[in-house]
């Protein structure tokens, strides 16, 4: 048996303590094909325009599907994000548009997102599982604008 001085005894534990509860709290990664990945986004934004404006008939605008993410510098299709945006408008014209986008808050809030920034009627939220979202709320029509990324998941096709 090797015998160390109790200072490189208690060097090497105090190391070995991150990496132990790195170990013990990390949770799994959420695994999902690029589609699955794709439609988790999609319904939450719409959940969320849905949850502002109950009557809204959100439309999706599928602007980069399949861009590679992850690797070194970002170009490794091994991973794969799409960016959407997806519109709603308010079902009538009398909505004012700093309420809304104190609803909007509260709603992303309420469904788990995490606030990275707001700025006027401007919010950057993400969330685990879905990707990130650019929320904005316009003067007219007043409406609920969300522009983001699913999350970089594998592709499985490479």
């Amino acid at each position: 048996m090797i015998s160390l001085p109790r200072s490189h005894r208690i060097g090497i534990a105090m190391l070995s303590l991150p990496m132990f509860l790195v170990g013990c709290t990390h949770e799994p990664e959420i695994e999902m094909t690029p589609e699955q990945s794709r439609q988790v986004f999609v319904t939450e934004a719409k959940a969320v325009i849905q949850a502002v404006f109950p009557d809204a008939d959100p439309r999706v605008i599928l602007i980069g599907q399949d861009v590679p993410c992850g690797g070194p510098v970002g170009t490794d299709s091994s991973s794969v994000e799409s960016a959407y945006s997806v519109l709603g408008k308010a079902p009538d014209g009398a909505q004012n548009p700093d309420e809304v986008f104190r609803k909007v808050l509260d709603v992303l809030k309420q469904r788990g997102w995490t606030i990275n920034y707001t700025n006027g009627r401007v919010v950057g939220a993400e969330r685990k599982g879905v990707g990130g979202f650019r929320v904005g709320v316009p003067e007219a029509p007043v409406g609920v604008n969300i522009d983001g990324r699913t999350e970089c998941v594998e592709n499985l096709d490479k």
